[in-house]
């Protein structure tokens, strides 16, 4: 059994608690990893249409973070996301951030089940987290 430690949601608190200003990057990165992977599980469709849903429960709680995901195929790189964070403060980025993974996480538990999806973030998560000691081994 995963320890806390080890949870996907303390894994994705690690990644984001870099400098406040380095979430928006991380977010973004972590993003595209999750989509790369699901898209070859669930198909581009099926992230497409968790995204959506994931941020339409996340908007609920931070208004400014609206767009529709669905335009992902034409936005491969989140600026729409990128859009969202621009012009707010650093720590609302942050937690917005937090429970958009979380939430994210327990949506597609429900949908392929809480082994399966510990087993696709911990892979995603491993990967943006070497992306990211590479930058700040490159930008240090």
């Amino acid at each position: 059994m995963a320890t806390d430690e080890e949870s996907p949601r303390a894994l994705i608190e690690r990644i984001l608690s870099g400098s406040p200003d380095s979430c928006v990057d991380a977010s973004i990165e972590l993003l595209q990893i999750l989509a790369e992977s699901l898209s070859n599980i669930i198909g581009e469709d099926g992230f497409e249409s968790l995204l959506y849903r994931t941020v339409r429960r996340v908007g609920r709680d931070y208004s400014w973070l609206h767009f529709d995901p669905r335009a992902r195929p034409a936005d491969p790189e989140f600026e729409l996301f990128r859009q969202c964070f621009a012009g707010q403060d650093a720590q609302q980025v942050c937690a917005a951030s937090m429970l958009l993974f979380g939430t994210f996480d327990d949506i597609l538990a429900k949908l392929v089940g809480a082994h399966m999806t510990q087993l696709i973030f911990k892979s995603a998560l491993g990967r943006a987290r070497a992306g990211l000691i590479s930058k700040e081994q490159h930008d240090g």
